[in-house]
């Protein structure tokens, strides 16, 4: 029963989610509030009965935040008529769900911070207060002010967010060299001069281009294994596919747009394999380093390794969307700057 009771709170906070919408449709603001103040509180119990008995789960984890979002988003919805400043908390909120959907993807993990739980409870004592201005008119209640110190929270949880799965990221990075069967296939890669050189070459947040393709190799080997496909193919070209020949962030050159680095990187890096590793790329992993764009290359992915690849390097370049600012010519020359300083400590 200790294991169950947690989720059935966290679970009730999904099935109310109808009734809440029913109510604020209808103007039952009264019994809206109350239901609200006590599924709420359901928010705070399922955690310390969770931590009390010891029984926390993952599972709990990932119903704990999907019944804060389902209440929260449809309490929302219904306040962005009365005010539109409830606007700015729905579309951060989205951009929070979006993030930490994207993270359990990347890392299977479902994050759980202290800061997340503080910000939800002030989502949560805003809309209250956002539903208690609607009732008692002659009242003036701080909503605003709650708005903002909201939003101000939510920032800061979408930060905390990033920090924490740019840890994870470092951690499942370190997995790689755990597997022995994985390591022992990229080795003479992993050991070669020539591609450590890209530990130097920024690439995405905070990271080389020598982590980002590590993280895809070892990504692409595990989905071939699940799958049984040419998984020794995926490991090497996974490895290789960004094997271009220097930063991209240093060409400042004015060119034509298929001739940009997103257009020609791939058959830069398709040649520099052939030339580094004639010994490991055959046919197919050649198709799949240079198709590994599409569609910015014309040519389409021969094999069905090349397509596993072409969307798990996409999958992983999606940081770009969390943080925009980094696409900047002041960002790229702070990525170059710590490269160089990387380059002299080395």
């Amino acid at each position: 029963m200790k294991k169950i009771i947690p989720n059935i709170l966290t679970v009730s906070r999904l099935l109310i989610t109808p009734l809440v919408i029913y109510l604020g449709v209808n103007g039952k603001y009264i019994s809206l509030i109350v239901i609200a103040a006590l599924i709420a509180l359901t928010d705070f119990l399922d955690g310390k009965l969770a931590r009390i008995w010891n029984v926390t789960s993952e599972l709990g984890a990932k119903l704990d935040a999907i019944g804060d979002k389902c209440l929260a988003f449809s309490l929302l919805i219904i306040l962005i008529v009365d005010n539109r400043l409830f606007f700015y908390v729905f579309v951060l909120e989205c951009l929070i769900a979006l993030f930490n959907i994207y993270v359990f993807y990347k890392i299977k993990i479902a994050e759980s911070l202290l800061i997340g739980k503080i910000k939800t409870w002030f989502i949560f004592i805003t809309i209250l207060l956002g539903f208690l201005n609607m009732v008692l008119i002659h009242i003036k209640l701080p909503v605003n002010l709650f708005v903002v110190i909201t939003g101000i929270l939510q920032i800061a949880s979408l930060i905390q967010y990033m920090e924490a799965y740019s840890k994870n990221k470092s951690q499942k990075k370190r997995l790689n060299f755990e597997n022995k069967e994985y390591y022992k296939l990229v080795k003479p890669i992993l050991e070669h001069e020539e591609f450590l050189k890209r530990k130097n070459y920024p690439h995405h947040y905070q990271e080389s281009v020598y982590d980002h393709v590590l993280r895809v190799s070892y990504d692409c080997y595990r989905i071939g294994k699940k799958l049984n496909l040419d998984y020794k193919s995926l490991a090497i070209a996974g490895l290789l596919h960004d094997f271009y020949d220097k930063p991209w962030q240093s060409d400042f050159e004015h060119k034509p747009l298929l001739q940009k680095h997103g257009f020609v990187h791939a058959e830069q890096a398709r040649l520099n394999a052939l030339k580094y590793f004639p010994e490991l790329v055959d046919d197919k992993i050649g198709d799949m380093i240079k198709t590994h764009m599409f569609p910015l290359n014309k040519r389409l992915p021969k094999y069905k390794e090349s397509w596993i690849l072409t969307l798990v390097d996409k999958a992983d370049s999606m940081d770009f969307l969390f943080h925009p600012f980094l696409m900047s010519s002041r960002a790229r020359s702070h990525n170059l700057k710590k490269s160089k300083n990387n380059k002299k400590q080395a």
